[in-house]
C-alpha cells in the first residue's frame, strides 16, 4: 500500500513539455463518478475521446483488488497527458467481510486532472462528518480506514486552474456521503459555500463539481440505511435534488444572514413553519432567539449550518429532472440526479452527457464548455445577481404536486413532530 494517509495528496504530471497554447478563453470540464474504475480501459478510452481540458472524477482506486490492483490515477494522468492531484479518502481494507467485487487492499479517493497548471491545491477537512467509516464500515461489509485522530472520512479537493492570458478558476471536487440523509449532506455542503465565499475576491470564477448523492427519495425513503433522518418523510412529494435546488441553491447570500428556507422547512408552494420567520426577524431579541431555537429543534439543522448554507452565486447547468443514476436493482424503480456541476460567474457555451447505458460506470458523465463573465459584470453587484437568477431560472424545476399530497405531508409533519415530543 502507498505510504499515503487519508486526507493526503498524490500528484502526477504527465503533460508534455509543451503545455498547450490557449486559443480560446472557454474551458471544457468533465464531471464523472467512475465507480472504482471497474471498467478502467473503457473509461480511459471515453475520456480521451471527449478530450476535456479538466477532469473532475470521483471514486478512483489505487491498488485495490476489485479493480485489478492498478494505479488508476497514474494511468489516467499518463494516458491523458495531464497533471492531476488525488486526495485519498480511505484505505480500503482487504477483508473477508467484503464481496470479491468490493475487495480492497489499496486507496480510494477523488481527483482533479488538467492539461493546464494546477496551483493552490488544498484539502478541505470537513467539520461535519455524518458517517464514520472506520467505526461503522464493517456493518456495511466495507471496512475502511479514515483519518483516525479527527474521525474525518470525507474530504473535498480544491485547486486552481491556471491558463496563460486567461482568468484563474477555483474548482472543488466533492463526494458527499451516501449513508446519511439530507441533514448530513447539507451540513457538509454548507462548508463549501463558506469556503467559496471566503475566496471570492481572490478567485471570483469558481466551480463545484461532484457526486452529491442527493438520493433520499422514492423507495430509498424506506431504507434507514440510505435515508437516516426526518427528511425521509418531510421531503415527501419531491426528489432530494429538487429540495436541494430550492432550499440551498435558491437561497442567495444576499437574501439574509441565515437561510430562512431551512429555518421554516420551505416547500415549493407552502411554508410549514412560516411563523418562525416572523419570530426570528422580531426586534425583540428574546422572541428572535426563541424562533431560532425552535427552528433548530424542529428542522434538525444547526444555526451554524443555516448561516453557512447561503449560496454566494452558484447555479447548476442541468435540469433538476436530469437523472444521472438509474439503478437496475429494485425493478429499476430508483433513479436520481446525483451529479452536479455548479458554476459561479461563468456561462455555459456547450454541454453534453453520456454513458446513458451505464456500461462504463453507474453514473452518467456530464461535460460542459464554459467561459468566464466579463469584468463589467463582476463589478456590478446588481447585474451579477440578476444574471445568477436568470441562469437559475433556465433550469428551474417547475413540477408541483397536488393539494391532496400536501394534506398527506401535513399529517406526516404532525406525526413526526409528535414523535419528537414523545
Amino acid at each position: 500500500m502507498f505510504d499515503i494517509r487519508p486526507g493526503e495528496i498524490i500528484e502526477y504530471d504527465y503533460r508534455s513539455s509543451n503545455i498547450p497554447s490557449v486559443s480560446t478563453t472557454s474551458l471544457k470540464i468533465l464531471q464523472w463518478n467512475v465507480e472504482r474504475n471497474y471498467e478502467a480501459d473503457g473509461i480511459l478510452k471515453k475520456i480521451k475521446e471527449l478530450d476535456p481540458d479538466v477532469c473532475v472524477l470521483q471514486e478512483i482506486d489505487i491498488d485495490c483488488r476489485r479493480s485489478g490492483n492498478r494505479n488508476h490515477m497514474e494511468e489516467l494522468c499518463k494516458t491523458l497527458k495531464m497533471k492531476g492531484v488525488f486526495v485519498c479518502e480511505f484505505w480500503e481494507l482487504e477483508s473477508p467481510l467484503r464481496k470479491d467485487r468490493d475487495q480492497g487492499g489499496g486507496l480510494h479517493g477523488n481527483a482533479i486532472l488538467t492539461k493546464h497548471e494546477l496551483t493552490d491545491i488544498r484539502v478541505i477537512d470537513h467539520q461535519y462528518q455524518p458517517f464514520f467509516w472506520e467505526r461503522d464500515g464493517a456493518l456495511l461489509n466495507e471496512p475502511r480506514k479514515g483519518r483516525q485522530v479527527l474521525l474525518i472520512t470525507r474530504y473535498t479537493l480544491a485547486s486552481v486552474i491556471n491558463r496563460p492570458t486567461c482568468p484563474s478558476i477555483l474548482i472543488y471536487n466533492v463526494h458527499l456521503e451516501v449513508f446519511t440523509g439530507i441533514i448530513g449532506r447539507v451540513s457538509v455542503f454548507s462548508e463549501l459555500f463558506q469556503d467559496a465565499h471566503f475566496y471570492t475576491n481572490q478567485f471570483p470564477y469558481q466551480a463545484i463539481f461532484g457526486d452529491l448523492n442527493t438520493m433520499a427519495h422514492s423507495i430509498a425513503r424506506l431504507s434507514p440505511k440510505y435515508a437516516r433522518d426526518r427528511y425521509r418523510f418531510l421531503s415527501l412529494g419531491e426528489t432530494e435534488a429538487s429540495w436541494f435546488d430550492r432550499n440551498i441553491l435558491g437561497y442567495h447570500i444576499m437574501d439574509g444572514p441565515l437561510n430562512i428556507r431551512l429555518l421554516t422547512m420551505q416547500r415549493s408552494s407552502w411554508t410549514p413553519l412560516w411563523i418562525l420567520k416572523s419570530m426570528f426577524n422580531s426586534s425583540n431579541k428574546l422572541i428572535s432567539n426563541w424562533g431560532l431555537s425552535l427552528g433548530i429543534w424542529l428542522t434538525g439543522f444547526s444555526a451554524d449550518v443555516m448561516i453557512k448554507a447561503r449560496n454566494p452565486g452558484f447555479y447548476d447547468g442541468w435540469p433538476i429532472q436530469h437523472d444521472t443514476l438509474h439503478n437496475p436493482a429494485y425493478f429499476g424503480l430508483f433513479k436520481a440526479k446525483l451529479d452536479w456541476t455548479l458554476l459561479r460567474n461563468m456561462e455555459i457555451k456547450h454541454q453534453q452527457y453520456g454513458n446513458i447505458d451505464y456500461k462504463l460506470s453507474d453514473h452518467q458523465y456530464l461535460m460542459m464548455e464554459v467561459d468566464t463573465d466579463s469584468n463589467d459584470i463582476l463589478e456590478d453587484d446588481n447585474r451579477r445577481n440578476a444574471l445568477w437568477l436568470l441562469r437559475r431560472q433556465q433550469f428551474m424545476n417547475t413540477h408541483r404536486i397536488g393539494y391532496s399530497r400536501y394534506l398527506v405531508l401535513f399529517v406526516l409533519l404532525v406525526l413526526v413532530l409528535l414523535a419528537l415530543v414523545v
